[in-house]
């Protein structure tokens, strides 16, 4: 679990999944992102169809997160989709590839970001 500040508002802890072509909000998290203007009707940018890890497909939202921030690193404008309330807030692709460099430490438990931070 990564914690991660989304839009300079909300910190939540993240799964970290280099599977996952775009970080993944659940459904009650977005509410919540919505009801706090932290998100508006304006970073909606249509639907998206997903293949899960069981195989299956599933229709999303998706929208523009204006910054995510994990300690002194903040990634701009990344995609991000919305899954059911059941899963876990997930950092995937559209967060991972927009970074320098990281890699984990599995002996500390650990991501490790590589490159200048802002």
């Amino acid at each position: 679990m990564v914690p991660v500040l989304i839009n300079g508002s909300i910190t939540l802890p993240f799964v970290l999944d280099s599977g996952a072509s775009e970080v993944a909000i659940p459904a009650d998290v977005f509410l919540v992102l919505l009801r706090t203007h932290t998100v508006s009707q304006r970073d909606f940018i249509g639907r998206g169809v997903y293949i899960l890890a069981d195989g299956s497909k599933q229709t999303s939202d998706r929208f523009r997160i204006h910054e995510l921030k994990i300690g002194n690193y903040i990634i701009r404008d990344v995609i991000a989709n919305v899954v059911t309330v059941k899963g876990d807030p997930l950092l995937g692709q559209s967060f991972l590839s927009k970074l320098p460099g990281w890699s984990i430490d599995n002996e500390h438990h650990a991501l490790i970001l590589n490159g200048r931070a802002e």
